[in-house]
């Protein structure tokens, strides 16, 4: 018995060209991380600091919670809308 690899050859030699696409490589601020839920931003990483949908997160003793549920927001959204 032999098995065809050959779709799984498709798909590993064309996941770079199929998933470049959805990125933008080319941000103003490269060391910012930004997360998208549609073509709202849920979170973003910056050098002075986390943004959630857009708001500056306060640096106390909920940041990290608050950028958390934030990124796990993200992650479920991302989730159930894949294509």
């Amino acid at each position: 018995m032999s098995y065809n690899f050959q779709p799984l050859q498709d798909v590993m030699n064309n996941w770079a060209a199929n998933d470049t696409t959805r990125y933008n490589f080319h941000e103003p601020k490269p060391n910012n991380i930004i997360f998208m839920q549609g073509q709202t931003e849920m979170l973003k990483v910056a050098d002075d600091g986390f943004y959630v949908r857009g708001v500056r997160v306060e640096a106390d003793d909920r940041e990290a919670a608050t950028v958390y549920n934030a990124f796990k927001e993200f992650l479920v959204w991302n989730r159930l809308h894949r294509e």
